[in-house]
């Protein structure tokens, strides 16, 4: 059975989401910032035998999957999801895999989430530096030049207004690696819950990769994070990136996937 939820469930959801809450940042991050009465946003669950077996939250077109053991009723979550009408699947890649054959229409891309449980103390460059406003244009046309990036975006401008709106309403931490004045490197937090981070947008200009840049900036926002007494996590496809966030401190503790629509493929 799959059930609505609302905000008198919140409690009971995040006990739940807590169970893996670094693969949950953004359901997390969703719930305490909005609740469960807004019209873009809505939480289900999926009940087995009086037990939650699954999450399902919509976010705009964006929907987010979560069950602890992926033992589900998936005919049931198909049918429901297909309903949901979503651009963009995100959830456990054993989950994942089971409902792709269902979505024809939208590919699957694998990643993988680490977690670093160091503490604040770690080591890091200090030549890595808090982005200021005036860096949000540069930092934006770093971001609209990797495709992989930019698909999700309809313009250079949209990402620009997004990463203003995020610095100056605090909701994100943004740092940067500078060479004669000019950003090299970047990276920032996507999305953040009390207890959790979530770091992305991990960029270096090509001119400056291998010279230790990303990992100034990636070593200086997790002490950041940490020194919050939050714990920072992040997702890569990459395996040099996967190997980079590994000496860094970083383990990796689950498979993540996303099934997504031919509109961001052909971006």
């Amino acid at each position: 059975m799959i059930k609505k939820g609302g905000n008198h469930d919140i409690l009971k959801l995040t006990d739940y989401l807590n169970c893996e809450g670094n693969l949950n940042t953004t359901i997390l991050a969703n719930l305490e910032k909005y609740g469960l009465e807004k019209d873009f946003q809505n939480v289900w669950f999926h009940i087995e035998n009086n037990n939650i077996c699954a999450v399902i939250m919509r976010y705009f077109n964006h929907l987010y999957l979560y069950s602890m053991d992926c033992k589900c009723d998936m005919e049931e979550l198909v049918s429901f999801i297909s309903f949901t009408g979503s651009d963009i699947i995100s959830g456990k890649r054993e989950l994942l895999k089971e409902i792709a054959p269902y979505f024809k229409e939208m590919k699957l891309e694998h990643s993988n989430l680490m977690v670093h449980e160091g503490t604040y103390e770690t080591e890091y460059s200090d030549e890595a530096e808090k982005a200021r406003l005036d860096d949000c244009h540069e930092m934006a046309c770093l971001i609209y030049g990797i495709p992989e990036f930019a698909r999700f975006y309809n313009s250079l401008q949209e990402i620009e207004r997004g990463i203003r709106r995020r610095m100056e309403l605090g909701l994100s931490r943004f740092y940067v690696r500078r060479a004669e004045g000019v950003i090299v490197s970047q990276a920032y937090t996507t999305v953040e819950s009390n207890n959790y981070a979530t770091i992305g947008g991990v960029v270096t200009r090509p001119e400056y990769r291998n010279k230790g840049m990303a990992s100034s900036v990636v070593l200086a926002i997790t002490r950041d994070i940490l020194k919050n007494n939050k714990s920072p996590n992040l997702l890569y496809s990459n395996p040099h990136a996967g190997r980079l966030y590994e000496k860094l401190g970083f383990k990796k503790v689950c498979d993540f996937s996303m099934l997504i629509s031919n509109e961001y493929l052909s971006a």
